[in-house]
């Protein structure tokens, strides 16, 4: 006779340990992208503004000019929007985990609650193989766009600031004397290159 299985008490549900550390560590970095995000496309904003009238016949520089600094709010734009899905999606993490823990029998929401031990053996060999973050918030029943958002949310970050410190670096050289755009460019370029990921000590899965 098979054993019966435990009563489901879906009020006393909480996520274990290991995925909420992973949605406790999310929480804060897309915190930070947002709010990043938000000021370079406020920055952006301004910047526009302050954009000279057209001209009839204008040169390749306001055009080039006009180009980075719509591409650049546009894009941090999107970074903030796919950053504010993204916080959504892990801030839901509890109640998602917690309806497939009464609704899918086989789930590792339940399975690992419960104690079961051949699925936390499973959970366990697959994060030994290095599945990390991101297969753990698949099993306990992250949103299906996560991975095309993540995508989308670092795409037009890197994008959004490139456009940025283009955009910044255009108007030195126009507005701006030869020498000190010159000297001004080393900053440029040191404060938009940052250290790398092994140096920081931490590498972001997608």
């Amino acid at each position: 006779m098979a054993p019966k299985a435990p009563p489901l008490t879906p009020l006393d549900y909480e996520l274990p340990k290991t995925p909420k550390g992973v949605m406790d560590a999310w929480l804060p970095r897309l915190q930070a992208v947002a709010v990043v995000t938000a000021l370079l496309a406020g920055t952006e904003a301004q910047l526009i503004g302050s954009l000279p009238d057209r001209v009839a016949d204008p040169p390749a520089s306001d055009t080039a000019l006009r180009f980075f600094a719509y591409s650049g709010c546009l894009l941090n734009l999107g970074a903030t929007l796919s950053t504010i899905l993204l916080l959504i999606a892990v801030a839901s993490l509890p109640t998602t985990a917690r309806q497939i823990y009464v609704s899918c029998p086989h789930s590792y929401p339940r399975k690992v609650f419960h104690g079961h031990t051949t699925h936390v053996t499973e959970l366990n060999k697959r994060l030994m193989e290095g599945h990390g973050e991101t297969y753990i918030l698949h099993a306990f029943g992250i949103a299906r766009g996560w991975n095309f958002m993540l995508r989308h949310c670092i795409a037009c970050f890197m994008g959004g600031c490139l456009c940025t410190f283009v955009h910044i670096s255009m108007i030195l050289w126009i507005t701006q004397s030869t020498l000190v755009a010159a000297i001004l460019m080393p900053a440029v370029f040191f404060s938009f290159v940052p250290p790398e990921e092994r140096q920081l000590g931490f590498a972001v899965e997608v």
